[in-house]
Formats: C-alpha cells, structure tokens, sequence
C-alpha cells in the first residue's frame, strides 16, 4: 500500500506500508489493501503507520496540524503498476515520533518560539498597526500551539 504525507517543507513517501491507523470525526479507521475509498479530516492530530521492510514491521508516529486524509484505490494515475490502495495525507506541519525524540529537545523548541512570540507581542505593542509584525505574530502562534502539542504528546510517548 502507498503511503503519503505531505506538508509544504516536508514530504514522505512509502510503498511498503500495512496498515494506517487515524482518528476521523466519524471515529477510529484503520486501513488495509483494498480499502473502501475515504476522506476526511484528521480529528486528534495524529496518524499511525505499520511498515513492513525486510520481514520486519516497524511503526510510525506523526503527530499533524490540521491535515486532511484520503484513501484512494485508483493510485497517482491510471497505469497498471501504480494501482492499488494509495492512502495521502496532507497537512500545514508534521512532527515524526520515535524513539530517539527528545522531551528536552522538544521543550526547548517550544520555550524558544513561545519567547520569539513575547518579543513580537513587545513590539506590536508600540506599533499595533505593523502588519509584518501581526503577520509573524500570527504564524508564531500556530507555531506556538503546535509544539505544545508535540511537547504534551512527546512526554505520553517516553512515559
């Protein structure tokens, strides 16, 4: 089965991928080859990926903000080799969960944005027409709430 993530600075793409499992408003699918066609929006922000490689199955952890997921039989194109079940999915950020993560790292990251975030706050105070500043206030922010959640969900995977 094909597996493809997507963001606008990161992509990955697998051909050896099992089983797909992700929380939809509609509830919990998990997805094999042959699977119904489907779409929709991913509701917990995370995405689980069974890869098998060399007889050795591996799982993944994406942790995604605000990502849309389609299951698809009908493959990139219509040529023979490319049919099959192909699951995309597409979201404005990505985080992959592993074992190495770091929760310090991580918390780091965030400490550092949320204080990228109080600068930008100081200088709007002074000139609260600048919209550069609103500009990258507001993608600090989405920035922001991300790691937070990457933070929160980092420290239940090492527990």
């Amino acid at each position: 089965m094909l597996f493809l993530l997507a963001t606008p600075e990161y992509s990955n793409l697998q051909s050896n991928t099992t089983k797909v499992k992700v929380h939809l408003r509609s509830g919990v699918a998990e997805i094999f080859e042959q699977h119904q066609d489907l779409m929709g929006k991913v509701e917990n922000n995370i995405i689980e990926i069974e890869t098998n490689f060399e007889n050795k199955f591996e799982k993944s952890l994406f942790i995604l903000q605000d990502a849309v997921f389609v299951v698809s039989n009908q493959g990139l194109d219509t040529t023979a080799e490319t049919k099959g079940t192909g699951v995309y999915v597409y979201a404005k950020k990505v985080k992959e969960i592993t074992s190495t993560i770091s929760v310090d790292e991580v918390t780091k990251q965030y400490e550092q944005k949320v204080a990228e975030l109080e600068i930008e706050n100081q200088k709007l105070a002074g000139d609260a027409n600048d919209k550069v500043i609103n500009s990258k206030i507001f993608l600090l922010k989405d920035e922001v709430e991300f790691l937070k959640k990457v933070v929160t969900i980092v420290k239940e995977f090492k527990s």
